[in-house]
């Protein structure tokens, strides 16, 4: 999302100590990642886990903490996969019949690493386990269908910007109750030129082939980014 975000944000440099006394940077399971807790200590607190994009890492969508809910526990994870330098991938990519598809073992690697990692957290964290929110950008969006389509008992919704559904995850797709319950947002801008449009539109039907009920919101001209309208239409979904 490097240079994506229309307004000013001030980004912190990446450290393994605190950044202040309410955000840090931490290892030791299943993903390293960046955390944001909550200024007044609830017990409890509903938890949003941001995945970012190709290329990019955990201080991406971090970037957003100050503009969303307080009272959340906000935790920006890093892909699985080194691509290099300070630059990641949730998997490599490939085209499958001229659409943007994955490399299948790493999909799947990285999809049961964030369903591990969501356990390690609700649990560190004392989270709310049904108020979990798992929101990505482009590549970590697509990861979000693939976490929040298999294990829907472990979320509460899936945000899911400029990102599209891959045709191998279908199958796996989960069928039980929970997946009724799963909250969706899909932000799509008609100008992307990465992960087109009407791939973004495609996904949300078949959604409701399934009987779910996407918030499905399109962007005029907007291209492959996150703008302030879409950050405005996640707020007011997350508080639905």
């Amino acid at each position: 999302m490097k240079g994506a975000i229309f307004f000013v944000l001030f980004i912190v440099g990446f450290t393994t100590i605190s950044f202040s006394q309410n955000v840090v940077a931490q290892d030791g399971l299943a993903l390293k990642y960046l955390v944001k807790l909550p200024p007044k200590p609830s017990k409890n607190p509903p938890l949003i886990i941001l995945l970012h994009g190709y290329g990019s890492n955990e201080k991406d969508l971090f970037e957003l903490k100050n503009f969303l809910p307080e009272e959340y526990i906000i935790v920006a994870a890093r892909a699985t996969y080194i691509l290099g330098g300070a630059s990641y991938q949730w998997f490599s990519k490939e085209m499958v019949n001229g659409k943007y598809s994955g490399n299948a073992e790493q999909m799947t690697n990285s999809r049961n690493k964030l369903v591990q990692f969501i356990d390690q957290l609700t649990s560190k964290y004392h989270a709310d386990k049904e108020r979990v929110y798992l929101i990505g950008f482009s590549q970590g969006a697509m990861m979000s269908y693939e976490v929040g389509l298999t294990n829907p008992n472990k979320l509460k919704g899936i945000g899911i910007l400029s990102g599209v559904l891959p045709e191998s995850l279908k199958p796996l797709v989960s069928q039980d109750k929970s997946l009724a319950k799963l909250k969706i947002f899909v932000a799509h801008g008609t100008a992307d030129k990465i992960l087109l449009y009407d791939d973004g539109m495609k996904a949300a039907n078949y959604l409701r082939t399934l009987g779910l009920q996407p918030d499905f919101h399109g962007y005029k001209d907007m291209g492959h980014t996150i703008t302030n309208s879409v950050l405005s239409d996640l707020l007011s979904w997350i508080k639905s």
